[in-house]
C-alpha cells in the first residue's frame, strides 16, 4: 500500500474525508483549531484514524463541531511543537483522541 503524503495545513482547519487513515499537519505559527466534523457533513466510516503532527510553534485545539464528542484522557490541546496525536471514530458522532496532548 503506498503512503499518501500528509495534508498540511496553514490555518485552522475542519477535517475532510480525504484525511481518512492519512496525516494532518497543522503548520501554523499562532493557535489554530482542528474541528471535527459532525457525521452527516463528512461522513467518515467507524473505524477511522486520523493522525495530527503539530509543525508550527502554535497549539492546535481539538474541537467538536455541534453535536460531536470528543472523548480524550489527558485533554484536547496539542502539547507543542512536533507534537503528534491521534483520533479514532468509534461511534457515528463520537471520537476518541490520544497522544501528545494536555
Amino acid at each position: 500500500m503506498l503512503a499518501s503524503p500528509p495534508n498540511v495545513q496553514a490555518a485552522s482547519y475542519v477535517l475532510a474525508l480525504s484525511d481518512g487513515f492519512g496525516i494532518v499537519e497543522t503548520n501554523v505559527a499562532g493557535a489554530n483549531n482542528l474541528t471535527v466534523p459532525l457525521n452527516g457533513a463528512i461522513p467518515f466510516l467507524i473505524g477511522t484514524r486520523i493522525t495530527v503532527a503539530q509543525i508550527g510553534a502554535g497549539t492546535t485545539t481539538l474541537v467538536a463541531a455541534a453535536g460531536v464528542t470528543i472523548r480524550s484522557r489527558l485533554g484536547l490541546v496539542s502539547a507543542g511543537q512536533y507534537a503528534v496525536f491521534y483520533l479514532y471514530k468509534r461511534g457515528t458522532d463520537e471520537w476518541v483522541a490520544s497522544g501528545d496532548l494536555t
